[in-house]
């Protein structure tokens, strides 16, 4: 009876279930921004009630991933591109950071490890698999936080993840005839690591800035 008692206690509840099925589904663009969410329609596909769904969706709008509208419902949120340009700044400002602190203290970089990460985004660029070229850029971003032991940077870091790929997977999706293939952080990446490889931070720090100028440039066309 102990051994059930405990394993219930880790069962997840209905509404976290709920929160991480209708989140990923966000997170995957499966739901695209401006789309109105039916509570039935989630309660029947997920195989609960509406009031674990409720909970989720509530959840869901406090993290910015869903907006209710007056008299109309519950839509997928558009994240700006403010705030896109916004998030990207705090990761430029994150890899500064550390490459600085290792420049100060001789910090070392986990090379392994941003080299998997590089490896899985050129098969994602290969393969067109826009969501694994995000999450193994976002990945190859954390593997070099890490360097510096700051736990509360990688938490930062985290929050920031779902909304980070949303933004890319769901404008790429409804933009689709007008984009080219995701290129430029993996080039950037790829830049980064060679020269990490080589010691030579000056150079992988500048990788970092380009990339954020090339960003800075592409948000003028949204005059933002």
């Amino acid at each position: 009876m102990e051994l059930t008692a405990r394993g219930a206690a880790q069962k997840p509840s209905l509404e976290k279930m709920a929160y991480q099925a209708i989140r990923a589904k966000i997170v995957a663009a499966e739901l695209l921004p401006g789309m109105l969410l039916s509570e039935n329609e989630l309660a029947a596909s997920l195989g609960m009630s509406r009031t674990p769904i409720r909970a989720a969706i509530s959840l869901l709008e406090t993290e910015g991933f869903l907006e209710s509208v007056r008299g109309r419902g519950v839509f997928v949120k558009e994240i700006s591109f403010r705030e896109f340009r916004e998030m990207f700044e705090m990761l430029v400002s994150l890899q500064l950071f550390v490459l600085d602190v290792a420049a100060a203290r001789g910090l070392a970089f986990d090379l392994p490890a941003l080299r998997a990460q590089l490896e899985r985004q050129a098969a994602a660029a290969e393969s067109r698999d826009n969501a694994a070229y995000y999450e193994s850029s976002l990945a190859f971003v954390g593997t070099l936080v890490a360097s510096c032991g700051n736990q509360s940077m990688l938490q930062l870091l985290e929050t920031i993840r779902g909304k980070y790929v949303f933004k890319m997977l769901s404008f790429r999706k409804m933009n689709a005839r007008s984009l080219p293939k995701p290129t430029h952080a993996r080039g950037a990446n790829a830049r980064i690591y060679a020269a990490l490889e080589k010691g030579d931070l000056a150079e992988a720090r500048q990788a970092v800035l380009d990339l954020n100028q090339f960003v800075y440039d592409q948000f003028s066309v949204f005059d933002i």
